[in-house]
């Protein structure tokens, strides 16, 4: 006996709810930030009126990494993951964690990313030209940063690094925990290379 079109129909139809239904069942979308250091230690900042006012630039990073896309490198090979994403642009982040730190190390200077509008003492800008994750677990960022001071009479700084760091990555928050131990560990050599005020 052979099945009706009607019965052949319902039965698709049945099938495509049921799958409608598994697809509902995934695992919800995770998203991430590098997050902000800890600030248990930092006293309440008081700021006079001359104080350095230093702008972070937003910081420059590859094409390919400039997303909200959390990504491991296999080789050649670049591993978007599909269970997470970053919550903003990975630079934005950067931009914000590396903010952060600094802020916490210099408490009585204003240090921000955020547009001012009075003119700033120095800037500082930063080019990220490698900031790899890969499936070994070995981290990389490679990074060259200028200091601008307002005086033109005042020496520009120029400076790089290369950073590495390793851990787990099974996990995409293994993943981001080891970004931001790197952008901690620049953040820490880029303060080191800001001229203390005048």
């Amino acid at each position: 006996m052979t099945a009706s079109p009607r019965r052949i129909l319902l039965a698709v139809m049945a099938c495509g709810s049921l799958l409608s239904l598994a697809g509902c069942a995934s695992p919800p979308l995770r998203l991430y930030t590098l997050g902000v250091p800890s600030d248990a230690n930092v006293s309440e900042p008081h700021l006079s009126a001359r104080a350095t006012t230093i702008a972070i630039s937003r910081i420059i990073l590859p094409d390919y990494l400039d997303s909200q896309d959390i990504i491991t490198r296999q080789g050649e090979e670049i591993l978007r993951s599909t269970r997470s994403r970053w919550a903003t642009r990975l630079s934005i982040g950067v931009t914000d964690l590396l903010t952060n730190v600094l802020s916490n190390k210099r408490p009585s200077e204003l240090i921000t990313d955020q547009p001012l509008a009075d003119v700033v003492t120095m800037r500082v800008q930063i080019d990220i030209s490698r900031f790899d994750v890969d499936a070994n677990g070995v981290a990389t960022l490679d990074a060259t940063w200028a200091v601008l001071p307002r005086d033109p009479n005042q020496p520009l700084t120029r400076e790089r690094t290369h950073l590495v760091a390793t851990g787990a990555v099974g996990t995409d928050a293994q993943v981001a925990a080891l970004m931001r131990e790197l952008v901690i560990r620049l953040a820490d050599r880029v303060n080191t290379t800001i001229p203390p005020a005048r």
